[in-house]
């Protein structure tokens, strides 16, 4: 369980990279299209650009974020359980997280086949949907493996057998 679990963490940490560097693709392009505005050559399709970007960056942060617990924890309730409660509760929303993750992950391959069906791309740059989407896929099943190795991890009291 322990080299999966390292797997994994490489998969989530190779995912946050891709996302810093979609964040800083954007930080160049919005950049360089303001430059070239005021000199009256704006850069066409650099909203599309930065709309997808956006998407990645989002989408391939959760599971890194997740893993190094970096989000938000609302727990001031969960703090006045008894362990024993809260360590359920945990686990609990844990393994709902999961399964809502899979969901979505399941859902968004359904909706990229659904695109490379139907041939949707961008408007102005004629970009393919599709691959956005499956990466958006990945991640989200990525996520939900994470959440159920933290499950694997609380359970088993902070270590993997």
């Amino acid at each position: 369980m322990k080299r999966f679990a390292a797997l994994i963490q490489r998969l989530d940490l190779s995912l946050h990279v891709i996302a810093g560097l979609g964040l800083a693709f954007m930080i160049l392009l919005t950049l360089t299209d303001v430059l070239m505005r005021s000199l009256g050559k704006p850069i066409v399709g650099s909203m599309e650009l930065v709309c997808f970007s956006g998407a990645i960056v989002v989408g391939f942060a959760i599971p890194y974020s997740s893993l190094a617990q970096v989000h938000i924890f609302v727990d001031f309730l969960v703090k006045r359980l008894p362990s024993s409660w809260s360590l359920s509760l945990k686990a609990l929303t844990t393994s709902i997280g999961s399964l809502l993750f899979l969901l979505i992950g399941y859902h968004f391959i359904l909706y990229g086949l659904d695109l490379i069906r139907t041939g949707e791309v961008s408007a102005g740059l004629k970009i393919p949907y599709y691959p956005i989407t499956f990466g958006l896929a990945l991640s989200c099943l990525l996520e939900s493996v994470t959440l159920l190795c933290q499950l694997i991890k609380l359970l088993g009291r902070g270590r993997y057998d």
